[in-house]
C-alpha cells in the first residue's frame, strides 16, 4: 500500500507566464483571463441554478441572488477583493455561497484554517478551508449590513462526484443534499430569537449600494416558477 504523502495545494498555477514576453505575453495573458472569466461565470450560473431551488423552498421566494459578486473589502492592500461565486439574500440572513469541485474525501485539518483531502490511493493535500477562504467577504458584508442585525454566513459546496465529506467535516462544508436542513437549522435558529425577518429586497439594495460590482443583477427567485420550468422541459 502507498504510504500516504502530505503535500500543500501550489499557492499560484504556471501557465508558462515566464516563457513569454511582449506582445505574445500580454496576448496569452488577455486569453487565459477571457477563458478562466468564462469558466467562472459557468460555475457561478450552475451554482445559482442549483441551489435556487432549495433557498426558494426555505424562503417561501423571498430570496435574491447575485452571481459573480467581486467585494472590495480591503482597498489599497495587495488583496482588496473576495470573489463569491454567489450571494443568497435572505428573510433570516445573508449567505456567502462558493463552489468547490475537490475530488477525494474532505476531513478536517490540524487547526479550523485547513482541511485535508485524501485521495484513492491515500495521499494527502492540506487546502486552505473554504471557510477560510470566505471569512474576508463575511466580515465586510457582517460590517456593512450591521445596522441591519443581519447573520452572515459562509457555504461551500462541494460537487457529489468523487467528492466525500467526512462526518465531521465543519458547519457550513455541505454537499448539496446537505443545504435543505443546513438552512432550515439557520431559519429555526434565526425564529428562536423572535427577531423580526429582514427585508430581503432593502438588504440587497444596500448590498448593490455599496459592495462591489457582479456580472449578474440580483434576482427574486419563485420556486413555483422554477417548478414549472422544469416540468415543461420533461414534456
Amino acid at each position: 500500500m502507498r504510504n500516504p504523502v502530505q503535500k500543500r495545494e501550489p499557492a499560484s498555477h504556471s501557465f508558462n507566464d515566464r516563457m513569454r514576453s511582449g506582445p505574445d505575453h500580454l496576448t496569452h495573458l488577455q486569453e487565459r483571463d477571457s477563458v478562466l472569466g468564462a469558466r467562472r461565470r459557468r460555475i457561478c450560473r450552475r451554482l445559482r441554478r442549483r441551489i435556487a431551488p432549495i433557498f426558494g423552498r426555505v424562503c417561501e421566494s423571498q430570496v435574491r441572488f447575485r452571481e459573480e459578486l467581486t467585494l472590495e473589502h480591503a482597498p489599497g492592500t495587495a488583496n482588496a477583493t473576495t470573489l463569491v461565486h454567489c450571494l443568497a439574500v435572505t428573510p433570516f440572513g445573508v449567505f456567502v455561497v462558493n463552489h468547490y469541485d475537490w475530488r477525494g474525501e474532505v476531513r478536517p485539518g490540524t487547526n479550523e484554517d485547513e482541511l485535508l483531502v485524501i485521495d484513492d490511493l491515500g495521499g494527502v493535500t492540506v487546502h486552505t478551508s473554504p471557510l477560510r477562504r470566505a471569512k474576508p467577504a463575511v466580515r465586510h458584508l457582517r460590517s456593512v449590513l450591521s445596522q441591519h442585525d443581519c447573520p452572515v454566513e459562509s457555504i461551500a459546496i462541494f460537487a457529489e462526484a468523487d467528492c466525500r465529506l467526512h462526518p465531521t467535516a465543519p458547519d457550513g462544508v455541505l454537499a448539496l443534499s446537505d443545504l435543505h436542513y443546513f438552512l432550515r437549522t439557520r431559519l429555526i435558529n434565526f425564529r428562536a430569537t423572535h427577531a423580526r425577518y429582514l427585508d430581503a429586497a432593502r438588504l440587497d439594495t444596500h448590498i448593490d449600494r455599496t459592495c462591489g460590482h457582479s456580472g449578474e443583477a440580483s434576482r427574486v427567485i419563485d420556486p413555483r416558477a422554477v417548478l414549472t420550468r422544469r416540468l415543461r422541459k420533461r414534456r
